[in-house]
């Protein structure tokens, strides 16, 4: 796991894939709401792969682009008073 605790830093970490599926990277962007923005990724053509959940320190989603690739999104502290 990464924590960078850094001003605006959003903690990590590197593994194995589960169950000897295939390797992939996923990377996060911090949004200021899951809901809108996971609302204008559906209009333009994207969809969600991981609803919106809490997290230590906020919540996450994830999405996939029209072509398949996979993205994160995370919300700073949306997922602190749930």
């Amino acid at each position: 796991m990464a924590h960078p605790n850094a001003a605006g830093g959003i903690n990590g970490g590197v593994g194995a894939a589960p169950n000897g599926a295939p390797g992939h990277v996923t990377f996060y962007v911090e949004v200021p709401d899951l809901t809108v923005a996971l609302g204008r990724i559906e209009k333009l053509g994207g969809r969600r792969v991981v609803e919106p959940r809490a997290v230590p320190g906020g919540s996450v989603a994830m999405f996939s682009d029209p072509e398949g690739h996979v993205v994160g999104l995370f919300q700073t502290g949306a997922g602190d008073d749930k």
